[in-house]
């Protein structure tokens, strides 16, 4: 495997200002002392990619074109580099993306997106034998809420959980405070997440379509007392307002999505009021990804059932538009294959 040899890569361009994306043929990566080289198995389609795509990037991230995207991603090593003896030839491994600072694995470098991908091996994990490479490549949300989760403190049978928001952190989330034994509430306005998260173990569903009828709705389930914990997680301006309609008296309020929006006008006098604790948490730190490969190795929890699509390389813009339907999709996956 060579420099000089071809691939194919889901290659991101942007040229004066307008951004493509197609399945090219690419240059084989490089094999450094230190990195590996990975055949992918699946790559998630995530917010950031979206983002990339639709020029709606954080300024604040350094995003260098043409490259490769994916960062959410599984699969197996093919080379090792002659310093690296934390893997082998065949291992089934997946990875976080921060390379430090604002830098990040298929933001501002090449991706996973490839039938060969180069990575840092010290940026690596070996997935457990009893976790699917599907699973695995479903680690990076369940780790965001694992985070965020051990953030603020936990939870345990006596609580409420409202999830606002059921894309890939929001049922994550679900899944994570159910095996805890909280009661969960879900919040979205799609159907399709919201028939997810029930089958992921939500004990009620509410469609926002209405803030009055949602906290209406919310107020009528935990018989007015309001939600003990509160998971923003859609990103929505007004989803974060709404939150503190929703809490009841001593709540913790956990922001996860992000947005840049003004939020409508929403009275602060209610955490004082009802005494509330507002936290955020973004992302998935590099210590938290073998807690949550455990997690799943150890509760058997299966994250797959918010898989609704998986495309091939070469259908890499049907995918974006895929997940960028976020009433009619869940997660999307790509692979070399489709399969």
């Amino acid at each position: 495997m060579t420099p000089t040899a071809m691939n194919q890569g889901v290659v991101v361009r942007n040229e004066g200002g307008r951004i493509s994306v197609a399945c090219e043929s690419i240059s084989m990566p490089e094999l450094f002392d230190d990195s590996l080289i990975v055949e992918p198995a699946y790559i998630g389609i995530c917010g950031s990619d979206l983002d990339q795509v639709f020029a709606k990037t954080d300024p604040s991230f350094q995003v260098e074109y043409p490259h490769t995207l994916g960062h959410e991603w599984s699969g197996t090593v093919k080379q090792i580099g002659k310093k690296v003896t934390t893997f082998k030839v065949g291992d089934e491994i997946i990875g976080h993306g921060h390379l430090g600072g604002q830098r990040w694995f298929g933001v501002s470098t090449d991706g996973a997106m490839a039938n060969h991908f180069s990575v840092p091996a010290n940026m690596c994990f070996t997935i457990p034998k009893d976790v699917t490479l599907k699973q695995a490549a479903l680690i990076e949300p369940l780790a965001c809420a694992l985070q965020g989760l051990r953030k603020a403190g936990g939870v345990d049978p006596g609580h409420n959980v409202t999830v606002i928001g059921c894309g890939a952190i929001g049922l994550s989330m679900i899944t994570l405070v159910k095996e805890l034994g909280a009661t969960v509430i879900a919040i979205d306005r799609s159907e399709l997440r919201l028939q997810l998260a029930k089958k992921l173990g939500a004990d009620e569903v509410i469609v926002h379509n209405a803030r009055e009828e949602t906290i209406a709705s919310l107020n009528s389930f935990t018989g007015g007392h309001g939600s003990d914990f509160i998971v923003e997680a859609s990103g929505n301006a007004n989803g974060q307002s709404l939150t503190f309609d929703l809490s009841a008296n001593n709540a913790r309020i956990l922001f996860m999505g992000i947005t840049h929006n003004l939020a409508q006008e929403v009275s602060l006098f209610q955490i004082q009021n009802k005494n509330l604790t507002v936290l955020s948490s973004v992302g998935a730190p590099a210590e938290i990804w073998e807690p949550a490969l455990k997690v799943v190795s150890r509760t058997k929890m299966d994250l797959t059932p918010i898989v609704s699509d998986i495309f091939s390389f070469v259908e890499c813009n049907q995918g974006l538009l895929a997940a960028k339907d976020s009433a009619n999709h869940a997660k999307v996956l790509l692979s070399p294959s489709g399969k």
